[in-house]
């Protein structure tokens, strides 16, 4: 925390500045996209709909262009007391801005089709796809579309270092848990793929549960933490499948050094095997293809994310997932999402901000920051107070974490944590209630804290999850840290800080 008042008032000032700097981005994204309509849309529509359309986008763009005014008045503010009102500000434009997403989705789809015409006698039902379709090859967009194509090739692109590589391949999905099942579904009917399934004991617990489901009798849970005893697992058992989380979603926070586990695993393989990862607690500040040699067969990866997560910055407007494999990679992931219908919506793909590798690494930067700040000043209170509910606070980023030792040195220990009560206090009714608690604080100092499940979003979360894994996991609370400024963030753990002591 930053102990000096004047200091956490400028830092947020420049939080400000940062905060205007995305939102300009995402109008600047948006009002491109619709403008570049205007050019086809006399070509191939009818003229009623086509001035239909016009006023639509007019509307739509005027909108955007009172938000980008807005934005621009706020950067020109310097006048230090004003900070609320300008949060107040962001806060609006960001909400307009949130609320206009799905709308200006659905009105960059609103000419397609789902199954669009190759050849009409009068008029095509492609809409501003007309020309680009071809019998029985894109003409039904359950199996692919264009603008999947194109934000894959962008993501792939903006997201994935693959230098001295051929580019790999990247393939939106219905959800994160849709990538998922695609993957699973691919391995099932592949013929490297049917020795045992190794799978991180602290994985996300739904993958659990499907693994268990579809590979009966086959799945082993590991310790993602312990490299030796991963190692010891593929010598003794040759699984075909290993399935770890980059960062997990559970009570550990289990975070593997695979940056020591994937060469390890190069040199003891004696036959193929599938790395699969699910990238959605780190996102694009791990990557994996830096640690696999350039010359390998044997080692094969496959890596999924949520869309919903990071990659909408905080709008949390569509459901949505990605998953990619290198090109020399056997799997046919693009056929067998198009059998078990999997794909993302072109509506649903438009709605997504497009890929930005420098905007998205200083989003991730400031959730980095602002869960840094939360988890380190509810440490000390851990330690400090005798009578708190507290047992510890589970992070990567704190030194009695596990996995520290090879955290620490990256920029991104993940934008949640865990708060872990004493054993007597960890009961559904206590954790309830102190959601209840932080919320209340939180609401009588002035700052928005919200009582919701996912993470990446721009105001902090508090939420017990996995309350319903039952048999899987232990139900845990976790904090997912916002974009908020200094100044918010110190509030946030001012409430945070109350709402415990008010348990015991």
């Amino acid at each position: 925390m930053l102990e000096d008042m004047d200091d956490a008032v400028a830092q947020s000032f420049l939080d400000l500045r940062d905060d205007c700097a995305e939102l300009l981005w995402i109008i600047e994204d948006r009002s491109e996209r619709i403008a570049a309509l205007r050019s086809k849309r006399q070509k191939h529509l009818l003229p009623e709909t086509s001035t239909a359309l016009l006023d639509q986008e007019k509307t739509l763009l005027s909108i955007y262009e009172k938000c980008a005014s807005d934005l621009r008045e706020l950067l020109s503010v310097r006048d230090q007391s004003r900070l609320d009102e300008c949060l107040q500000v962001r806060d609006r434009v960001a909400d307009i801005l949130r609320n206009f997403q799905g709308v200006s989705g659905a009105l960059l789809a609103s000419s397609g089709w789902q199954s669009p015409s190759f050849l009409a006698a009068k008029h095509s039902q492609a809409g501003l796809e007309t020309g680009s379709i071809t019998g029985t090859v894109n003409d039904y967009k359950r199996d692919q579309h264009w603008d999947e194509l194109r934000y894959e090739q962008a993501f792939v692109k903006e997201y994935i270092d693959s230098a001295l590589r051929f580019t790999p391949f990247a393939f939106v999905t219905a959800s994160g848990m849709a990538a998922f099942t695609t993957i699973v579904a691919t391995l099932l009917d592949d013929p490297t793929c049917k020795g045992p399934v190794l799978i991180g004991a602290s994985s996300y617990f739904e993958n659990i549960q499907i693994a268990q489901l579809y590979f009966p009798s086959r799945v082993i849970l590991v310790d993602e933490m312990d490299v030796e005893a991963i190692i010891e697992a593929i010598r003794v058992h040759k699984p075909s499948v290993l399935f770890l989380d980059t960062m997990c979603n559970a009570i550990t926070m289990a975070a593997p050094d695979l940056a020591t586990l994937i060469p390890r695993i190069f040199h003891v393989l004696e036959s193929p095997l599938t790395l699969v990862l699910d990238a959605t607690g780190t996102s694009m500040t791990y990557q994996v293809l830096n640690d696999i040699p350039l010359l390998n067969i044997k080692l094969h990866v496959i890596v999924f994310e949520s869309l919903l997560k990071f990659h909408q910055y905080g709008m949390d407007r569509v459901s949505g997932g990605i998953m990619w494999r290198t090109a020399m990679s056997p799997f046919p992931l693009f056929g067998r999402r198009m059998h078990i219908g999997t794909n993302l919506v072109d509506a649903s793909v438009l709605s997504l901000p497009w890929p930005n590798r420098s905007i998205l690494k200083k989003r991730l930067g400031r959730h980095h920051r602002n869960a840094t700040m939360i988890a380190q000043a509810l440490d000390i209170h851990v330690r400090s107070d005798r009578r708190t509910v507290l047992e510890r606070i589970v992070y990567p980023g704190l030194p009695n974490h596990p996995a520290h030792a090879w955290m620490k040195d990256r920029d991104f220990h993940g934008a949640f944590f865990v708060i872990v009560l004493k054993e007597r206090y960890r009961k559904t009714a206590t954790h309830m209630k102190f959601l209840e608690y932080a919320v209340e604080e939180a609401r009588n100092r002035g700052v928005e804290l919200i009582a919701g499940s996912s993470f990446g979003l721009s105001k902090t979360r508090v939420y017990l999850t996995a309350l319903r894994a039952v048999g899987t996991t232990e139900p845990f609370l976790r904090i997912s840290a916002g974009t908020e400024t200094v100044i918010e963030v110190e509030k946030i753990i001012s409430a945070l800080t109350r709402a415990l002591e008010r348990l015991v």
